[in-house]
């Protein structure tokens, strides 16, 4: 569970992505999002996990990217099980390449979403995060609602896999018995998890009115965001790659001899 969330978690670096401006970054992840959506084929879903797995080895944190798609492995498994499950009894068979192509290209397509926006919140910091959704004209109570949601999500991950460490060194056995056992013997997991959530939301909300939150509707910042020439050269890129994926996607048609 913690493997899969690394990708929330913002890595310090000064490589050349780190110091993109975040909306550039933000185009980035959104373009590869779309374009794992847009296509079922392996080939360009390739590209997409291909070119994600560059843009992290240049910032550095292909090991950390690399360890959110380790993480999702379950996750991917039961995908391709639930699609070749559906897909053998709606068609009657069970050993047909086509359907396990399809499946197999719907399971490999979910590291390319999940992917997608390891590399803008690995590389951009909670300041930034919240700097860019202002300049998107977000309210700042939902921007920060969402940030300190990505900001605490793994420590939370973190957390329940110490609490469940911490309980199997007890004696705690959660991997035998039928599904309705393990539930049950994952209550004294649980009820420590939302105790520390109960305490961490507490503290932060008493945080939060100790500064003032909301005493302000105009936020300002230490800094602002200013874009570069080479954030415009990336920007351009960027949407004309977005455009050529979309162009090529709705209006180019395959001439079948």
């Amino acid at each position: 569970m913690a493997a899969i969330l690394e990708g929330l978690r913002f890595q310090p670096g000064t490589s050349f992505i780190h110091r993109l401006d975040p909306r550039v970054k933000l185009l980035i992840s959104s373009t590869l999002l779309i374009t794992a959506l847009l296509y079922s084929e392996i080939t360009v879903t390739s590209i997409v996990i291909a070119v994600e797995a560059a843009l992290s080895a240049a910032s550095r944190t292909l090991k950390r990217w690399a360890r959110t798609v380790y993480g999702a492995i379950p996750l991917i498994t039961l995908v391709f099980a639930m699609n070749y499950i559906f897909l053998s009894l709606q068609a009657g068979a069970f050993t047909d390449p086509e359907i396990i192509y399809r499946s197999f290209a719907a399971a490999y397509r979910l590291i390319g979403f999940l992917a997608s926006f390891s590399i803008f919140f690995l590389t951009t910091t909670p300041e930034e995060l919240g700097m860019t959704f202002t300049k998107l004209r977000i309210p700042y109570m939902y921007s920060f609602a969402l940030i300190s949601a990505i900001r605490f999500t793994p420590v939370l991950a973190e957390e329940l896999q110490a609490i469940i460490d911490a309980q199997r060194a007890r004696g705690l056995e959660l991997d035998k018995g039928g599904p309705i056992t393990r539930i049950k013997r994952y209550v004294p997991v649980l009820i420590p998890l939302i105790v520390n959530v109960l305490r961490r939301s507490y503290e932060l909300a008493e945080a939060m009115e100790v500064k003032c939150f909301g005493a302000s509707e105009k936020r300002t910042f230490l800094r602002e965001l200013r874009m570069r020439p080479i954030d415009y050269v990336v920007l351009a890129i960027t949407a004309l790659c977005l455009a050529v994926s979309i162009s090529a996607r709705f209006f180019v048609v395959l001439q079948v001899p």
